[in-house]
């Protein structure tokens, strides 16, 4: 953005402050939407998602949260919510109401809040709590479990900020989701997989297990000799990597286990067919419900 001989100073993450000689510039390109003016003399980029989020955050005296948060920490919610999502202290009276923006009234603990390259935003543990508490308990598992793998937040914190929330909508269902987390899972995929099991109360797989010595299986339910792999779209990249993974699933077939396959096809759209699947396998050798 070309501004000319005008004094204006870009701060971090795109603020602009305009000096007294330069106001009337910033001013035009106010009126043709390029920028956001926050207060006085003080205006962001409205081009970009990190200018968008502080010009909601700053001008509601607000913080990033929920699906806004996730990602500011590179959290990954099921589905894309394009809102800028903030969350108001609840004494903050007035309204509220400003396009493409949801704004969320809450309690906010010193320790609950944070910076994220300039931005004020929810931590990550009570991101993911905020999460689990108003969306799909598949949904909270998909970021806690990341949150976790990550290293983003600990069960500890989630359990924490869960118990500091007591009494809010969802947050029975937060706590567990915080429970269920587990940092082995690898990605959202095999997260929801997971879920559909357990909803499904089939026997609880582990997670990343070494077999072998070397080999490394998705899920694996060891007492029956069967072995789950969650095929995400971006696995098989080339003839090698199939030929690799074809002797990858004979060695496990040599070493006396079963393997069966989905995709996130089969996890998302019809979590009760993989459930039934995985089911009937397990049945198959040996598991008797």
């Amino acid at each position: 953005m070309s501004y000319g001989r005008a004094r204006l100073s870009r701060m971090e993450g795109g603020l602009i402050v305009s000096a007294s000689d330069a106001r009337w510039r910033v001013r035009a390109l106010h009126v043709r939407d390029q920028v956001v003016r926050l207060r006085r003399g003080l205006y962001a980029e409205h081009d970009t998602d990190d200018g968008r989020i502080r010009a909601a955050a700053l001008r509601l005296d607000a913080v990033a949260s929920h699906e806004t948060a996730a990602a500011l920490w590179g959290i990954p919610t099921l589905g894309r919510d394009p809102t800028v999502h903030v969350t108001r202290a609840r004494r903050c009276q007035g309204r509220a109401d400003y396009e493409g923006v949801a704004v969320h009234h809450a309690r906010l603990d010193a320790d609950h809040v944070t910076l994220h390259d300039g931005i004020p935003v929810t931590t990550p543990a009570r991101t993911v709590v905020d999460l689990a508490r108003r969306r799909q308990f598949r949904a909270g598992v998909v970021a806690a479990d990341t949150a976790l793998r990550t290293r983003r937040c600990t069960g500890e914190e989630m359990r924490a900020v869960a118990d500091a929330c007591r009494g809010w909508p969802g947050v029975a269902r937060a706590r567990r989701v915080a429970a269920f987390a587990d940092a082995r899972a690898d990605s959202p995929l095999e997260s929801i997989s997971r879920v559909a099991f357990h909803d499904y109360d089939l026997p609880r797989p582990i997670l990343q297990a070494v077999i072998g010595g070397y080999e490394r299986a998705d899920f694996l339910w060891e007492e029956f000799r069967v072995i789950g792999e969650a095929d995400g779209l971006g696995k098989y990249t080339g003839p090698e990597v199939l030929r690799r993974e074809k002797f990858r699933e004979e060695d496990f077939a040599r070493m006396g286990f079963t393997v069966f396959r989905w995709t996130w096809s089969d996890a998302y759209v019809r979590p009760d067919a993989l459930a039934h699947r995985a089911l009937t396998i397990l049945v198959r050798h040996g598991y008797r419900p």
